[in-house]
């Protein structure tokens, strides 16, 4: 099996410094331990956030989003990350450049990047291809580093380098958070991808699910949400598997629900333990429903207080578990609006 995954955050984040993810890894918890991964399978996954022992922020800002290499060695990582998304930045150039080295020192390929935009791989006789990009805003450099807003004759030129090969899929960072439809011109990007020759298209960022369509006999998954994230809020905790299998010569394409727990670690679960409003067969339905650009961004507006509301009593319920320096810095963003704005950012 190909599994395709959603964000994989392996670092504590803004409301948890210090007791998140990366704590925990760093304590020796295995992320990946519930999802029965199997000899032979192959994973690919978004790697938001960063691994490197250098970073250009100070204080409690170069301690969110970052894990030493030293934790993550211990780990069976993927055999593929994206890194062209929002994050893998934030700690400036020298430590992205480092992290690239340390995801190979871990046995992973990196894609997503200017100078490796895609990468090819076989599986069950098949020639694959993954390309990966970002259309979402760059908060922390002018010039990023990984694959940025292309041109679509970019895209066209970076595909036709693999148009001999069996599968092509678009590992697409996209779209915006917290809502659980893409908007239309998204819709009409996805199919242009599909136009140009694309076998599947895969989304993430809005760190929830979104539905799929089939357009041309192609699957296009808008969204497949989290996989490995610190984000309480329970529509952030359901997410997909895209399973890709070679069976009779064709390559099939199927789906598997995550449930993320209270440790932000994933296990897989069956889709009648899936609340309808975050399954597939509701989603699906939001899929080019007609909507306003003022009915849509009204929607999101909306999604992102929630959000919000929920992570004010996050931090309010775990307050003692930060360092006093921590809290001081928590205190002054909220006074000066800087939490809304690096951490709940969206845009139309």
């Amino acid at each position: 099996m190909i599994g395709i995954v959603g964000d994989v955050n392996l670092t504590d984040g803004y409301f948890d410094t210090g007791f998140g993810v990366g704590s925990a890894v760093a304590a020796g918890a295995d992320p990946f331990a519930g999802i029965n991964r199997k000899e032979g399978d192959i994973w690919i996954g978004n790697f938001e956030g960063v691994t490197a022992r250098v970073s250009s922020k100070k204080g409690i800002y170069g301690k969110q989003f970052i894990v030493s290499p030293e934790y993550l060695a211990g780990i069976t990582h993927f055999d593929f990350y994206n890194i062209a998304n929002n994050h893998t930045m934030q700690h400036g150039r020298v430590a992205f450049d480092e992290m690239l080295g340390h995801l190979t020192s871990f046995g992973s390929c990196y894609f997503g990047t200017c100078k490796r935009r895609s990468v090819e791989f076989v599986y069950k006789g098949k020639r694959f291809a993954i390309t990966g990009f970002s259309q979402r805003k760059e908060n922390f450099e002018k010039n990023p580093l990984y694959w940025y807003n292309p041109e679509y004759v970019e895209i066209e030129a970076e595909l036709a380098k693999y148009a001999h090969l069996d599968f092509k899929i678009a590992y697409v960072h996209w779209g915006n958070e917290f809502i659980d439809r893409p908007y239309v011109d998204q819709i009409h990007f996805a199919h242009f991808l599909i136009d140009i020759g694309y076998d599947l298209v895969v989304g993430m960022h809005p760190h929830l699910l979104q539905g799929y369509e089939i357009y041309q006999g192609k699957y296009i998954f808008y969204s497949i949400g989290n996989f490995v994230f610190n984000m309480h809020w329970e529509p952030l905790r359901y997410a997909a598997i895209v399973k890709l299998d070679v069976e009779e010569e064709k390559i099939v394409t199927d789906v598997d629900y995550v449930y993320i727990g209270d440790d932000y670690f994933p296990i897989i679960i069956a889709e009648e333990d899936v609340p309808a409003a975050y399954r597939f067969s509701y989603l699906n339905t939001l899929i080019g429903h007609h909507m306003s650009n003022e009915e849509y961004y009204s929607l999101l507006r909306e999604r992102v207080r929630r959000y919000r509301k929920d992570n004010r009593m996050i931090i309010l319920k775990n307050i003692t578990k930060f360092k006093f320096s921590y809290v001081c810095a928590i205190v002054k963003d909220f006074a000066t609006g800087y939490t809304m704005q690096k951490s709940m950012m969206y845009s139309k």
